[in-house]
């Protein structure tokens, strides 16, 4: 390990814990949003985010798995270790973004999913580094994340879909 990597990976925990962070992001999406005028989205997004929250700690308690040791930790998680809470909300904000309706440029989605595939990454590797999760936990966190998000993505745009067919 090495101090940079260290600090780096420290702030990463620190931005992906920190209220301000979530106000910014929030007030970010919120000003794209109203700019674009991309409301459609917005309750794939919404639905995704709370759906992963809910499910994230009763999942904790069904696995129950420890997180690595404290000899190989240098930073303190308290719970389970899977699925990861990290992995699963950022997979679940960059699925849900991706997969909005409101893209009118394939080039400018593939962006944004490259760019929140690397987001995903170093987040994961951030907290497998600093001893808070195992590999595994992130996989799963990922998996878990991209499959609830894309179901009610999918479901919601069906539902859409119906309802456009039907008005016209």
């Amino acid at each position: 390990r090495t101090a940079a990597l260290t600090q780096g990976s420290r702030l990463l925990e620190d931005l992906g814990t920190s209220p301000v962070f979530f106000a910014l992001a929030l007030l970010t999406a919120a000003t794209v949003v109203v700019v674009r005028r991309a409301w459609a989205g917005v309750p794939s997004v919404a639905v995704s985010v709370l759906v992963t929250l809910v499910v994230t700690a009763p999942l904790k308690d069904v696995f129950d798995r420890p997180r690595p040791a404290t000899d190989l930790a240098i930073t303190t998680l308290y719970g389970s270790s899977m699925p990861s809470t990290h992995a699963i909300l950022t997979s679940a904000c960059v699925t849900a973004v991706v997969m909005a309706p409101w893209w009118t440029s394939a080039r400018w989605r593939r962006l944004v999913a490259w760019c929140g595939v690397i987001g995903c990454v170093v987040t994961a590797a951030a907290m497998v580094y600093l001893g808070g999760h195992w590999v595994t936990d992130v996989l799963v966190g990922w998996l878990l994340g991209t499959g609830i998000t894309a179901a009610i993505s999918a479901a919601l745009s069906a539902a859409r879909r119906r309802r456009v067919s039907r008005s016209a």
